[in-house]
């Protein structure tokens, strides 16, 4: 039996794209296109401003764009930059589901993006990085029974860098041992906690990802060194992030036996929050579609779900936007007060409102032992005394219930508004969508700079 991180380096080598399931070619298209709808979006927050600010050198080598405008940066900074403009606003893609949750786009796709502009690479060729990427991320995960987040490991911050690497190695052609190489190096700056959830931490966290894959990448292509198995050693990164000690260090690399994005693909947010309350807002307005009702006429509401599902949604009494992201109180006041949970809800005003905050405090947790998407649901006591309940499994945007097209072009207008010339919103999401017969990023649309 192989190493585990040489065999992953030889996996990463030797990928290329006619290799790929024909569902994958659609999927991360998808994920390249949420991912400039997320950081346009996310370009003028105060964190991804923050971060450039600071971070990013003036007299840098012009490699790759920044906040997709005609700003060019290094391949790193570009990489922190808008890795943390699409996690800014916690709307990016979900992924693995049902092994780790995680937001694979944030830090695979900067990535991604900023190597294959410094490169030169065409849009095959990013399509095979990102699978390499989300690939050996989902093999990483798969391994440990418990999901690392409850233990305080943020799954974007720690196997989003090793990713990220993946996907840089892909770009650059490294050899198999400088592959694995560059995930070991990656492996020692993989970092980020679920404390800082609901805070501007959380984004700088997939940027950080990002970032780190291209510099592990770049250190492998010119020498650097690092451990045959810093993955699976006793003292390596599984065995370190293990909540109890039970990740499979020994068993051999399930590549191209399995397509983790054909089983465990990419999932869309429709609505701007934590993934965790996605199910539970559906029940919601399922709910209300077959029995309408007021929200002063609640007397209280409870949500059943697992500790996994409740990990990430750290607010229990949100006082701002921010901290509202995560909350599971606050999308259910938002569900019914509002009708709705959009962008426009997320305004601390909108927190502040006396009946959003009545709302909060009639929510209740209920804890259930369940495993992924069983047994979850709302139940709503009204003061008339009719108790409404409302099961429910897969969010509309999940790669297992897909959203509508139309759906998905409404998310990535609202998100860009503004960002380019008129049409070209239209023209970069069509190129986006058939990113394979690209030539280069050069053939897609430039954006207005930030404010």
């Amino acid at each position: 039996m192989g190493s585990l991180t040489q065999d992953i380096g030889q996996f990463i080598s030797d990928l290329r794209y006619p290799d790929l399931p024909a569902a994958s070619t659609p999927m991360i298209r998808n994920g390249f296109t949420d991912f400039v709808a997320t950081v346009l979006l996310g370009r003028n927050d105060e964190v991804t401003q923050c971060v450039r600010k600071t971070l990013v050198g003036q007299h840098e080598d012009a490699e790759a764009r920044l906040l997709l405008c005609a700003t060019r940066k290094s391949g790193p900074s570009a990489a922190l930059v808008n890795g943390v403009a699409c996690h800014a606003q916690d709307y990016d893609d979900v992924g693995l589901v049902g092994i780790q949750p995680t937001h694979p786009s944030a830090a695979i796709a900067p990535a991604i993006f900023a190597e294959a502009e410094s490169l030169g690479r065409d849009g095959r060729a990013m399509i095979c990085a990102y699978a390499a990427a989300f690939e050996v991320w989902g093999e990483l995960a798969s391994r440990d029974p418990d999901p690392i987040h409850v233990k305080g490991w943020h799954p974007t911050g720690t196997f989003g860098a090793i990713a990220a690497a993946a996907a840089a190695a892909s770009l650059r052609g490294l050899s198999a041992g400088e592959a694995a190489h560059a995930i070991a190096i990656a492996a020692s700056m993989a970092s980020g906690v679920i404390a800082n959830f609901g805070s501007m931490t959380k984004p700088y966290h997939a940027g950080r990802a990002a970032q780190s894959g291209v510099i592990a990448a770049r250190l492998a292509a010119a020498g650097m060194t690092a451990s045959e198995d810093a993955l699976e050693s006793q003292l390596g990164f599984l065995a370190a992030i293990s909540p109890k000690g039970r990740a499979d260090l020994t068993s051999p690399p399930q590549f191209h036996r399995r397509w983790l994005l054909e089983s465990h693909g990419l999932g869309f947010k429709l609505f701007p929050m934590c993934y965790g309350a996605h199910r539970a807002l559906d029940g919601v307005f399922a709910l209300l579609a077959k029995s309408p009702f007021h929200a002063d006429e609640v007397e209280e509401i409870e949500v059943e779900a697992n500790k996994a599902q409740y990990t990430n949604l750290v607010h229990t009494n949100p006082q701002n936007a921010l901290d509202a992201k995560f909350s599971m109180e606050f999308a259910m006041a938002a569900a019914f007060i509002a009708g709705r949970c959009t962008r426009a809800e997320f305004t601390s005003d909108f927190v502040q409102r006396a009946d959003v905050r009545t709302l909060m405090s009639k929510t209740r947790r209920v804890f259930i032992d369940t495993q992924g998407y069983q047994g979850d649901g709302v139940i709503v006591h009204l003061r008339d005394g009719r108790r409404l309940e409302q099961r429910f499994t897969f969010p509309l945007g999940d790669a297992r219930r897909p959203a509508p097209a139309e759906a998905f072009w409404t998310k990535f207008a609202d998100c860009v508004e503004g960002a380019f010339a008129p049409t070209e919103d239209r023209q970069m999401f069509e190129r986006l969508q058939s990113i394979e017969t690209l030539a280069s990023l050069g053939d897609l649309p430039i954006a207005r700079a930030p404010d």
